[in-house]
Parts: C-alpha cells; sequence; structure tokens
C-alpha cells in the first residue's frame, strides 16, 4: 500500500470527533494524519479520539505523532487525544512505544468517550466579520467587549485587541474571505482565533530576516505578546491563526 492509498476521514461521537485512518502510518503520511487529527481539534469537540485499528504502522518512530500533536492541541483549542486500537497487534505496538505514558489508550470508543469526562469550563464567543474596511471597529469592539464582561485585566485586554486587529488585518489584505474572530477564557488563559479561507500557514520569520511587511511585523508582535501562537488547518480549506495570551 502507498502513500496514495492512505486516507483520514472522521465523525462527530457524543461530542467528540472521531479520526480513522487508513493505509500505513510512516514518514510519507506522518503529515497527513497529523493535519487530519489537527483540523478535528480546530471544531472544537470534547476531545480528538485516533481509531488505529485500520492502520498499519511501519515503525514505531511514526508513533511519535500522538504525543506531539495532543501537548499542541492542549494548548490551543485545549482539547484531550485519546488512541482507540481493539486491534490486539496496535495495541501491543502501542504497549511496547509506552504510549499510555503520553496519551491514554483504550480498547474501544465507548470506553474511550466514557473517560473523557465532563470538559473544562470555558467561555466562548465568535463573530463572522464582513471582509473590508468596516471589520476593524467590529473587532476592535468584539474583543473589547468580550473581555470587558469576563473581567479581563485592561493589559490582557490590549494586548488581546492588538493580536485581534493583526490578525484580522493580514486576513484582509492577503486573502479573499471575510474573518472569524473567536476569543476564549479558559483555565486562566485568554485566547483570540482568527479563521479564514486561505489554506497557506502563517509562518514566523526566521531570525535575521528583516521584518518589511506588514505581516512579518503583525507576527512578530503577535510572538512577544502571546505564550504561545499557532497556525492551524480547518476542515472547511481554510486555516485559523490563534494565540494563547
Amino acid at each position: 500500500m502507498t502513500a496514495d492509498d492512505f486516507c483520514a476521514f472522521w465523525w462527530q461521537h457524543d461530542g467528540a470527533m472521531v479520526v480513522a485512518a487508513e493505509g500505513t502510518l510512516d514518514a510519507a503520511t506522518y503529515g497527513r494524519l497529523r493535519d487530519a487529527l489537527v483540523k478535528a481539534a480546530a471544531e472544537v469537540p470534547r476531545a480528538v479520539i485516533v481509531d488505529l485499528d485500520r492502520i498499519g504502522i511501519r515503525t514505531p518512530v511514526a508513533l511519535s505523532l500522538f504525543p506531539t500533536v495532543a501537548t499542541e492541541i492542549a494548548m490551543w483549542p485545549g482539547v484531550p487525544l485519546r488512541l482507540v486500537a481493539a486491534n490486539d497487534v496496535i495495541h501491543g505496538i502501542l504497549a511496547q512505544y509506552r504510549m499510555q505514558q503520553y496519551v491514554p489508550v483504550h480498547r474501544g470508543l465507548e470506553e474511550a468517550v466514557a473517560a473523557i469526562g465532563e470538559p473544562l469550563p470555558r467561555s466562548v464567543a465568535r463573530v463572522d466579520l464582513p471582509n473590508g474596511s468596516a471589520c476593524f471597529p467590529m473587532a476592535h469592539e468584539f474583543v473589547t467587549e468580550w473581555c470587558e464582561r469576563w473581567k479581563v485585566t485592561s493589559g490582557r485586554t490590549t494586548d488581546a485587541v492588538q493580536i485581534a486587529m493583526a490578525l484580522v488585518s493580514n486576513t484582509i489584505k492577503h486573502t479573499y474571505g471575510p474573518p472569524t474572530i473567536r476569543v476564549e477564557q479558559r483555565r486562566g488563559m485568554l485566547t483570540v482565533a482568527v479563521y479564514d479561507d486561505d489554506p497557506e500557514p502563517a509562518r514566523a520569520i526566521e531570525p535575521g530576516t528583516d521584518p518589511s511587511t506588514d505581516v512579518e511585523h503583525g507576527l512578530t508582535m503577535i510572538t512577544e505578546l502571546s505564550r504561545k501562537w499557532g497556525s492551524s488547518p480547518t476542515r472547511s480549506g481554510g486555516k485559523v491563526v490563534w494565540a494563547v495570551i
């Protein structure tokens, strides 16, 4: 079976996103499964559950995918990753890798769902903006209003507004569709995320690069103001750029 035969598909189950893959997990397919898991997480489900019973594992090194993704989505959007392996062979490979130390492993889907527990409390607000200059005052007002409702300190509110304005500006200047802003308060963390229809990921500039464009200036500022930021693909074919304050 070649990389072209590898596919991943997903469905919702009791508030979780279940991702199943068919084919061989190796260096050629690692990135495709990673993107599928990150896309599923971007829907902000109760958890992302990976059904591993349809895949072959050519090398245990490829299993590093799951701890890596678990760490990534734990920060944003803050959802857990769980693995399901009813197949004894797959389950044995995971045991040899000591996967349970990094990501919970379950024998069945319902067992994985039952182990999720109650989701952590989070406050979320989201708004679709127009594709034009009118979106800037709307974005400013939206983020400010929700930070005030959640009693966010003035300094963090200022940072959130600056990040939102930079991300919205990049979207308006460099994509064709209208942006969507999502703000969230969870476990003492404030996050700002902007969705757009362009699949090209946002990238920080390399050290020593002259930050001569607005995008580079914006991402440099976001790096300075946030604990962590990233760019993730979405199921719609676009991306979400997020920052945790």
